[in-house]
């Protein structure tokens, strides 16, 4: 698999796998630069992404371990390890979401000799959670972040807020593959345009509340000098009254 991040500094970085290799180009080319080696081991399952300015892999070993490390380090270590391949990790994902880095992967049970669905987070912890077991079969599973995170596998959905146990959902009854992959970008659309009209609809209520707070301001000046004029009507009132009366 191949990927291509842009920096901070307007350059690309490539990073890619190929005969063992886990390889790094900076582009556009200069002087003195080419090909850089991350990692001589690599089995498969290569995936990166860029995540506060860096760019972070990881990948499946050929000693059956997961490597998780920074192309800035050129180094990387063991953040699982199965020597035997009993577990068989596979299917890995970085994404990152609500300010943290996850490394998602799929597993297999050593008991039930079931799938079950992973994660950790390898910058602050090495602890592996599982959010979804009982899989029969080795699914192919699709994420989408937001405010929860989004799981689709097996034509099914379970939705996670990154502290309590993950709830799963109805029947999608659309498979995995590009359907479901399609589904996910239909999501993740409507709850964009749901945000951006939020956030209309937010702007359109300050302008309107501040419009409205300079017509109260008139509003009251006005009501405030027919208040007084309407005093001194009464102040004057009572003074013909009191002439009138004394006169009879």
């Amino acid at each position: 698999m191949e990927y291509i991040h842009s920096l901070p500094d307007g350059t690309k970085l490539a990073v890619w796998e190929e005969r063992n290799q886990v390889l790094s180009l900076m582009l556009p080319l200069r002087r003195g630069m080419g090909v850089s080696v991350l990692a001589r081991d690599a089995l498969k399952d290569l995936v990166s992404v860029m995540f506060r300015g860096s760019v972070y892999y990881a990948y499946h070993s050929l000693e059956h371990r997961i490597m998780f490390g920074s192309a800035e380090d050129r180094g990387a270590a063991a953040v699982l390890s199965d020597p035997s391949d009993g577990r068989q990790y596979s299917a890995l994902t970085l994404l990152e979401w609500m300010g943290e880095l996850y490394l998602f992967f799929r597993a297999r049970g050593q008991k039930e000799k079931s799938w079950e669905l992973k994660v950790l987070r390898p910058l602050s912890g090495r602890e592996a959670k599982t959010l979804w077991e009982g899989f029969t079969e080795p699914v192919e599973p699709v994420y989408a972040v937001g405010e929860r995170l989004v799981i689709l596998a097996d034509g099914k959905f379970c939705t996670w807020d990154g502290k309590q146990p993950p709830e799963q959902g109805e029947l999608l009854r659309l498979g995995t593959g590009q359907r479901a992959r399609d589904a996910i970008l239909k999501l993740e659309e409507s709850n964009r345009q749901c945000r951006e009209q939020a956030e209309a609809l937010f702007r359109e209520r300050e302008l309107l509340v501040k419009s409205h707070e300079g017509q109260i301001a008139e509003f009251k000046k006005q009501y405030d000098d027919l208040a007084a004029y309407a005093a001194e009507l009464q102040k004057e009132g009572k003074r013909w009254r009191e002439k009138y009366y004394k006169k009879q």
